[in-house]
């Protein structure tokens, strides 16, 4: 974003974003597709956690990562014109995976859907480490009565890849399956995401 006046912002288009992108590899001598090649190679970036790791480092040139950084999180908020169905654990894993890549802070999401899988709704409800005092039921389960839903699964990401659930996480779990008996919503799983991985606290048997 681009500041304009107090609380008036502009926001670039997708297309200007990329063009700055390119403009500024351009500065830093990388025009064609094999000079990017070659320069991930020399900086050892094999996959995408390496890139959004050179990105966050000091080695990272800020202009080009505040540039990145904006279309990461661009590319994170996009919208796919596909309807999703969800239809098994491994298949909401995967789309939650891509969804929390290269967050900094731990984040809890509630993805709300109806009685055919189809998402009905995904919101963001707590940032910053989390604790079954701030991450409590009662915010989770208000939207899931706004929105109607039949169920719904929350996730959580652990930026340290260290995907083990903590007594926190369990007890989050076990207090948002004990009052989905209460409100008759289906609470179908946990998911804790990192590092291009995921656990199911369901598939665990945790709760």
């Amino acid at each position: 974003m681009e500041l304009i006046k107090s609380n008036h912002y502009l926001m670039k288009t997708d297309w200007e974003m990329l063009s700055s992108l390119v403009d500024e590899l351009k500065e830093h001598g990388i025009e064609k597709f094999d000079e990017l090649f070659a320069k991930l190679i020399e900086l050892k970036i094999k996959n995408f956690n390496d890139l959004l790791k050179y990105i966050s480092g000091s080695q990272c040139d800020n202009n080009l990562a505040v540039l990145c950084e904006g279309l990461f999180e661009r590319l994170r908020s996009a919208v796919p014109d596909r309807e999703l169905i969800m239809t098994s654990s491994d298949e909401v894993g995967t789309y939650l995976l891509d969804k929390l890549a290269g967050r900094k802070q731990e984040e809890l999401w509630a993805v709300y859907i109806d009685n055919s899988n189809h998402i009905v709704a995904e919101k963001r409800l707590f940032q910053g480490t989390l604790d079954k005092s701030i991450a409590h039921p009662r915010e989770i389960f208000r939207w899931a009565v706004i929105y109607a839903c039949a169920g719904f699964f929350v996730v959580h990401n652990h930026p340290s890849g260290n995907l083990i659930p903590s007594k926190s996480d369990i007890e989050l779990t076990k207090m948002l399956f004990a009052a989905s008996e209460l409100f008759h919503i289906d609470f179908l799983d946990h998911f804790i995401v990192g590092k291009g991985k995921y656990v199911s606290l369901r598939e665990r048997q945790l709760f």
